[in-house]
């Protein structure tokens, strides 16, 4: 009779014990929701930011993403486009200190170290450690910005080590040798440094491989007049105008011409 007085007594305990576990499940479940649906809104609000900044709409832009981060601060992708916007708006160390943050939680992510290596060749005149940043980007493994991160740091370095911009160019050139834009901007680099004979084995190149732009056809007229072929330059200059008669090359021409 006792035995069973206490089988009876110890079956509320047990299913009080069971509802509290039950209880913590859902509690858990709950929280773990909770949880996605925010990272869910801040993945959306970063997504409107950067829909924002590709509209220049840099004051919708910055409100989405100090959203995003608010919701989930560890969205380091939200720092970097933050340090787009605050870059466009002239806005410097914030952007610099966006960039920093989105570096601190992704310090190995390709994209992020060539937002900040650009900004610091651009904006700070760091070429530097802009080069620096470039060169660690690059050697991060299966890179799929590997060619970008090459063309932009030849941009970087141009103007104060020439060598080093072709051999960035170079070795993008290696990696991806249908690349128009590098085989113009290696024809580009030759120009600025007087190689005219190179230029244009490179520009002539890229024109058989697309329909020459305004930028090309300027760049073209000019290669062949610095070596003397003017009736060729013409026909270029000519080729632009015709074809591209709003451009800020046919524009820049045209300024030429009443100098």
């Amino acid at each position: 009779m006792f035995l069973k007085l206490m089988s009876r007594a110890r079956q509320p305990v047990i299913g009080l014990a069971l509802m509290l576990v039950l209880a913590a499940c859902v509690t858990t479940v709950d929280e773990t929701e909770a949880v996605a649906d925010i990272n869910e809104a801040a993945n959306l609000n970063l997504q409107l930011g950067i829909s924002y900044y590709q509209q220049k709409n840099m004051t919708a832009a910055r409100e989405k993403l100090e959203r995003a981060i608010a919701q989930n601060p560890d969205l380091a992708p939200a720092y970097q486009m933050l340090g787009r916007v605050y870059q466009s708006m002239g806005e410097m160390d914030e952007a610099e200190e966006q960039y920093r943050a989105a570096l601190d939680m992704a310090p190995r992510d390709p994209s992020i170290i060539n937002d900040y290596a650009v900004f610091l060749c651009n904006e700070r005149g760091d070429v530097k450690r802009g080069l620096k940043y470039f060169d660690e980007a690059i050697r991060v493994p299966l890179n799929e910005d590997r060619t970008l991160l090459y063309s932009n740091a030849a941009r970087c370095a141009q103007n104060t080590d020439p060598e080093r911009a072709e051999s960035y160019l170079r070795s993008a050139l290696a990696a991806d040798p249908e690349n128009v834009g590098i085989i113009v901007q290696i024809g580009a680099l030759a120009y600025s440094q007087g190689q005219y004979l190179q230029s244009r084995v490179f520009l002539e190149r890229a024109a058989q491989m697309i329909e020459p732009t305004a930028a090309m056809l300027y760049l073209m007229s000019r290669t062949e007049e610095a070596l003397g072929n003017y009736q060729i330059a013409g026909e270029y200059r000519n080729q632009l105008l015709k074809q591209y008669p709003l451009s800020e090359e046919a524009l820049r021409l045209q300024e030429e011409g009443l100098r």
